[in-house]
């Protein structure tokens, strides 16, 4: 595998869209680098790794607390 990754390539290697990894770079969320022009940007895929990680992390506790404020409402 190449060392830094096109956004298309990062796209495809994440399963996800193009938009959405070109929102993640302009929200902070994914690491990245700039190369020439404004939208000329490389990412790594350890970086694509690791924002996965802190995504399937952050919806496992998102679940989880929407189960605790459901089960507090329960009779």
């Amino acid at each position: 595998m190449r060392t830094w990754l096109t956004v298309a390539e990062s796209a495809e290697y994440a399963g996800v869209s193009r938009d959405t990894i070109y929102t993640a770079c302009e929200r902070g969320e994914l690491h990245h680098a700039r190369i020439g022009g404004r939208r000329s940007i490389r990412v790594k895929a350890q970086w694509i790794d690791a924002w996965l990680e802190r995504h399937a992390r952050g919806a496992e506790h998102a679940g989880t607390s929407e189960r605790r404020s459901t089960d507090a409402a329960a009779p």
